[in-house]
């Protein structure tokens, strides 16, 4: 059972699309809600997102940059924070995070697709 979800989880990682279609289908399932799937698909794949960055990035340049990635996170969090409290005046953790938590989906799901084509491009030229 343990080596079933350890492949479960490594293919999510490899291809964190696929986790957001199969979180977004189960959920779709199980509410019947279009919208609440998609944000809980785009909540829960998010890290699955940043995992396969972190590694596209290691495969690509065969170092990990993992700790620059979560200080990056934490500054644009505490940017989201600061830009928030200034517009409204009060400070709601839950909304701000919210907000982050989509950003950083964005960041990383464009950053996956960039990489991962940038990988492509750059094996295919170095095997010419």
């Amino acid at each position: 059972m343990g080596n079933l979800v350890a492949h479960i989880a490594a293919a999510f990682v490899t291809m964190p699309l696929l986790a957001f279609f199969v979180v977004y289908m189960v959920t779709r399932k199980l509410t019947k809600k279009k919208k609440k799937s998609f944000y809980t698909a785009i909540n829960i794949s998010t890290i699955f997102f940043i995992i396969a960055v972190h590694f596209l990035i290691q495969a690509i340049w065969g170092k990990s940059y993992w700790w620059p990635m979560v200080i990056l996170l934490i500054i644009i969090n505490i940017l989201f924070a600061v830009g928030y409290w200034q517009k409204k005046g009060d400070l709601h953790i839950a909304t701000v995070f919210r907000l982050f938590w989509r950003f950083s989906f964005l960041l990383f799901f464009f950053a996956y697709f960039g990489l991962l084509g940038y990988g492509i491009l750059v094996r295919i030229v170095n095997n010419i």
